[in-house]
C-alpha cells in the first residue's frame, strides 16, 4: 500500500511540476517580449543629452560604437553642468568630442525614432576604444535643439525575441512532456491486473447484468413420449446375388407351380407311413459263475 501512495504522489508531484513548467514558459516568453518591445524607448530616455553652445563632460563606461542624434527638446531638458543654452546664429549643428584618446567622428543618418516625448535623426557615429571622460562641445542656430549620445536604441531587441521564443519553447515542450508522462503513468496504474499465485484469478461465478435477460421458456413436443432427438433409419442392407445366396445350402422343396397350373392341388394328399415300432432285440443269459 505505501510504494502505491509513493508512485500515486509522484505522478502527481511531476504533473504539478509539468503544469509549472508549462506556465512559466508561457510567462517568461510574454515578458521578454515586453522588455523587447520597451528597449528602444528605455534606451532614448537613457540617452546622455548636451545643449547647444555649451561643454559638456560625458563618462564611458563602456567601448564600443555611438551615435550622435540631432534631437528637437520639448522643454523637458534641463542641463546638469549649470551652462545656460545658448544659440550660434547661422552655424549649423555640430559637436566636437575630445578626451584621453583621439576620436574619428563619421557621418551618418541611418537611425531615427520618435518615441517617449523624443524625436530625433543620428547625424554621426563614432569607436570609443578606451572607456573615461570625453568632453562634447555643441553648437546650434536654436536653442532648442539638444545633441544626445548613446547606442542604437534596437541593438539587441532581436536577440531579445528571440531568446523569448525559445525560452516559451522549451517550457511549453518540458511541460507537455510531464503532463503526458504523468498521464500514462495514471492510465497504467487504473488498469486492475490479477496477481500470481492460489486464490487468485477470474472469477468462475458470472457476473449478474442488469436489466437481467428475459427467461427462457423450454418448449415440450406435443408427444410425451417422442424423443428430443428422432431415430435415424437405415436402409436395409441390398440382397445377396444368386450365386452367393445359393452357394451352400440345400435346394427348396417347394417351387412354384408351373405356367396355367391351378395353384390349388385336386388330388387327395397321401398321409404320411405311421411310424414302425423298434424291432426287440434278443437278451442273453448271463454266463455261468465260473
Amino acid at each position: 500500500m505505501a510504494s502505491k501512495t509513493g508512485r500515486s504522489r509522484g505522478r502527481g508531484t511531476a504533473a504539478a511540476f509539468g503544469f509549472l513548467l508549462l506556465v512559466a514558459g508561457l510567462i517568461g516568453a510574454g515578458v521578454l517580449f515586453y522588455l523587447a518591445t520597451q528597449r528602444p524607448s528605455t534606451a532614448v530616455e537613457r540617452f546622455a543629452r548636451a545643449a547647444g553652445g555649451c561643454t559638456t563632460t560625458l563618462d564611458f563606461q563602456s567601448t564600443g560604437t555611438y551615435y550622435v542624434y540631432e534631437e528637437l527638446d520639448a522643454g523637458g531638458f534641463e542641463p546638469t553642468d549649470g551652462c545656460t543654452p545658448a544659440a550660434t546664429p547661422g552655424e549649423q549643428f555640430a559637436v566636437v568630442l575630445s578626451g584621453p584618446t583621439s576620436l574619428t567622428t563619421v557621418a551618418d543618418a541611418s537611425i531615427s525614432y520618435d518615441s517617449g516625448g523624443f524625436a530625433g535623426t543620428s547625424v554621426q557615429r563614432f569607436e570609443i576604444t578606451e572607456p573615461g571622460l570625453y568632453e562634447l562641445a555643441v553648437t546650434a542656430d536654436d536653442v532648442r535643439v539638444v545633441a544626445a549620445v548613446g547606442r542604437d536604441p534596437d541593438e539587441g531587441v532581436s536577440e531579445m525575441r528571440s531568446t523569448a521564443v525559445i525560452v516559451g519553447a522549451v517550457g511549453v515542450l518540458l511541460g507537455l512532456l510531464l503532463l503526458v508522462l504523468a498521464g500514462r503513468r495514471s492510465r497504467k496504474a487504473a488498469t486492475p491486473s490479477t496477481p500470481d499465485g492460489p486464490g487468485w484469478g477470474q472469477r468462475s461465478d458470472p457476473v449478474a447484468e442488469w436489466p437481467p435477460a428475459a427467461p427462457t421458456i423450454p418448449r415440450m413436443p406435443i408427444n410425451p413420449h417422442q424423443p428430443d432427438v428422432p431415430a435415424v433409419l437405415t436402409p436395409p442392407p441390398p440382397p445377396l446375388p444368386a450365386r452367393e445366396r445359393g452357394a451352400g445350402l440345400p435346394a427348396p422343396s417347394w417351387q412354384p407351380p408351373a405356367v396355367g397350373q391351378s395353384p390349388v392341388s385336386s388330388e387327395t394328399p397321401v398321409p404320411p407311413p405311421a411310424p414302425r415300432a423298434p424291432e426287440p432285440r434278443p437278451v442273453l443269459p448271463p454266463p455261468p459263475p465260473g
